[in-house]
């Protein structure tokens, strides 16, 4: 995309412009500080739309809180509208969930647990402030994991902000894909809607798995699950929990916000005393600095090649090719998120057992593994390769040549083999000199 004069304080170092979605860019500020640039708008913002965002992004600057990403400003020009975020260096835990997923393993509990301390550590300061602010779109998506083991929550309010200016870009107001049953039916979000949120969340990290990921063929069947809150209670697939945690996150998925009779500030105060997360953020070190050439590795050869504009010669070692791309979310269909079975359930309304889809994933333990991936599963080496984009031979192929294929071994001979080949020349080299030397004697 073409660089606007309001972006002119700004050194961008990446890019990504995802299809059907806002341009992201990785910036430095005259001061030397990493910073996120998320467009909103990149054709003429009306005045009253200009005061509306004014006036939205005001309200997320009074979050001030470790476990919120911080925002720094609010570009809007006649022509364009942007918002800036300090930069993250890590991975989004979005990426990181599904890392671990599609090698049959979930998150060790104490990570699990301290992830969850973080985000509702962040809720409980939003909701505090007068009047409340909610985020509305929780998910790991909007969760990014520091390479030094900081969690912080991204996104509050840039729903709403994108919710300002669709009207104005063609596009219908967008809804987070995972929601409390109320917002699936057109309510809007409230504090107790980020509970729910959160919640579910929390099943994601104690399982491993995508909660009402059985209904995903049909997005009115999903929609549906949403709205009655389908989801196994963890005292089915976790009972192994601390039973105040685990009964305090199952009320939280109450369906009706009526009965869902806790806050976060409760759920907050439930799981610091049901968990070490101290011990969560040194394990949560330990298992990035073994899972991180991986999960480098993981960002595709086009988010990579992406991301680093044209102008760019050479990235420094805290913004590599890839670098923004594993701190964003991935827009790609979360398949990778679920461990294949042998076959789909009978009946997926049938709520007497655990879906087998919603079974909870074995623990990695990076301590204790053999494996750089941490992983304890006994088929997490034998997963299939994924799908392979394939490209025209006349179009331009990225990442050279294939890499981890060993060159076929050199033919060597044995050792008797040798010597009988060396016997067999000798032998017939002797009788070729003794018929030359009888032949030059004459007869």
């Amino acid at each position: 995309m073409a660089r606007h004069a309001a972006l002119a304080d700004f050194e961008v170092l990446q890019e990504l412009s995802p299809e059907g979605g806002d341009a992201t860019l990785l910036v430095r500020s005259k001061g030397g500080s990493l910073g996120t640039v998320r467009v909103l708008i990149d054709r003429p913002v009306p005045g009253d739309v200009a005061t509306a965002l004014t006036r939205e992004a005001s309200v997320g600057a009074r979050l001030a809180h470790d476990a919120i990403v911080k925002a720094r400003a609010l570009l809007v020009e006649p022509d364009f509208a942007a918002v800036v975020t300090e930069f993250v260096p890590g991975v989004s835990l979005q990426r990181l969930l599904r890392f671990a997923a599609a090698r049959g393993v979930r998150l060790p509990d104490s990570v699990a647990w301290y992830v969850l301390e973080r985000v509702l550590a962040a809720l409980v300061h939003a909701h505090g402030q007068s009047p409340p602010i909610v985020h509305g779109g929780l998910s790991p998506a909007s969760v990014v994991v520091g390479w030094d083991g900081a969690v912080k929550v991204d996104d509050f309010g840039l729903a709403r902000l994108r919710a300002i200016v669709a009207p104005h870009l063609g596009l219908r107001e967008g809804t987070p894909p995972l929601m409390a049953p109320e917002q699936a039916s057109g309510a809007p979000a409230t504090a107790k809607s980020d509970v729910f949120a959160a919640a579910l969340l929390a099943v994601r990290l104690a399982t491993g798995r995508t909660p009402y990921a059985r209904f995903r063929k049909s997005a009115t069947e999903m929609l549906l699950a949403m709205t009655e809150a389908d989801v196994a209670p963890l005292k089915k697939t976790r009972p192994d929990l601390p039973a105040a945690a685990r009964d305090a996150l199952d009320r939280a998925l109450a369906a009706d916000p009526a009965q869902r009779d806790v806050t976060s500030d409760e759920l907050l105060k439930i799981v610091r005393a049901s968990f070490d997360v101290q011990q969560g953020k040194a394990g949560l070190e330990k298992l990035l600095a073994r899972w991180r050439e991986q999960l480098e590795a993981s960002v595709t050869p086009w988010e990579r090649r992406a991301s680093i504009p044209d102008d760019v010669v050479a990235a420094s070692s805290e913004t590599k090719e890839g670098t923004l791309a594993l701190a964003s979310p991935d827009d790609r269909p979360s398949a990778d998120a679920l461990v294949a079975v042998d076959s789909e359930p009978v009946d997926t309304w049938n709520k007497r057992s655990v879906p087998r889809e919603e079974v909870a994933l074995a623990a990695t333990d990076p301590q204790t593994s053999l494996s750089r991936l941490g992983s304890v599963a006994s088929d997490a080496l034998l997963m299939p390769l994924p799908a392979m984009r394939m490209t025209m031979p006349s179009l331009p192929t990225y990442g050279g040549p294939a890499v981890n294929i060993p060159p076929p071994p050199p033919k060597q001979f044995s050792g008797r083999l040798a010597a009988a080949t060396v016997l067999v020349f000798f032998v017939g080299l002797m009788a070729f000199a003794v018929i030359i030397f009888r032949w030059l004697l004459g007869p």
